[in-house]
């Protein structure tokens, strides 16, 4: 079931990466993270209610969600804000390969050859998906951005991989419920550092037509984050991380199937190599 939940994930995630991306341009960051607050809370509450956990396991999972609030949530609202989404959204895909790392390191996690062969093939399939379709001088002028992305690479890899060590412990519905909460501090900092205020973020709600986008992606990302950690909490990180970052490839699937368009001989690749890597993954996973 973590093969699976994963990969309802990625379609999650390029459901939501899509809308976001017309958005970027209509909210701070900080607006964007107060959304997904408050989609958590609607959701991941009632979800990990109805699923049921233990309530003794909130303590010890609150300091790992606040952890994750900041670093795989608030932080790459943050990222992606800076320079070229297109440039940045590619690096940033990468942090498969450091949650791997991390999870080896930190997890101790050991897998087959062919695990590590097909993870491969996945990795490499979302990075050429992901590669945008120009890059001109001037957007690698300001190269800061590119640090940026990599730094949000590792945070996410290595809060994802903390995260996983306490919900083996726990439970996949205690980690959302404490994020859900942990997410309400996070977004009214993150909020006040920008100098947005919950009245300005009231009257962006007056106008939610004009905000649709904005506020679909917000849902979708929440409701990936449960399929991700559903998959932590069933499978290896190792196997789950790069399967729910293989969204780039479904992202060209969607934008085939509905806005008709036609996919670049690369994409066509790299979409080809995610499903050579999900299919192996899935076929030789014990």
């Amino acid at each position: 079931m973590g093969i699976v939940y994963a990969l309802l994930s990625s379609v999650f995630f390029a459901l939501g990466f899509t809308s976001l991306k017309k958005s970027f341009k209509e909210f701070p960051p900080s607006v964007r993270f107060f959304f997904d607050m408050i989609f958590g809370l609607l959701i991941w509450i009632p979800f990990s209610l109805i699923i049921g956990f233990d309530f003794s396991d909130i303590l010890q999972v609150l300091p790992y969600a606040l952890i994750s609030a900041i670093l795989s949530e608030a932080f790459i609202f943050y990222i992606l804000s800076k320079g070229e989404l297109s440039i940045t959204g590619t690096i940033f895909a990468s942090y498969p390969v450091y949650t791997i790392l991390f999870a080896v390191i930190l997890l101790g996690e050991r897998l087959q050859l062919l695990h590590w062969i097909f993870i491969f093939i996945t990795i490499v399939g979302t990075t050429i998906a992901s590669l945008p379709k120009k890059i001109t001088k001037e957007e690698l002028k300001g190269k800061k951005y590119i640090l940026w992305a990599i730094a949000g690479a590792l945070a996410v890899g290595l809060s994802d991989t903390i995260s996983k060590g306490v919900i083996d412990k726990t439970s996949a519905a205690a980690f959302l419920f404490s994020l859900a909460l942990m997410q309400i501090p996070i977004s009214l900092i993150y909020l006040r550092l920008e100098k947005e205020t919950p009245r300005h973020i009231l009257k962006f709600a007056k106008d939610i037509g004009k905000y649709k986008y904005a506020i679909m992606g917000s849902l979708l990302n929440v409701l990936g984050l449960v399929g991700l950690w559903l998959a932590f909490e069933n499978t290896y990180a190792s196997i789950a991380s790069p399967l729910t970052a293989a969204y780039p490839g479904i992202m060209i699937i969607l934008a085939i199937l509905w806005l008709k368009e036609k996919p670049r001989l690369i994409e066509i690749i790299g979409l080809g190599l995610i499903m050579i890597g999900v299919i192996g993954v899935s076929y030789f996973y014990i």
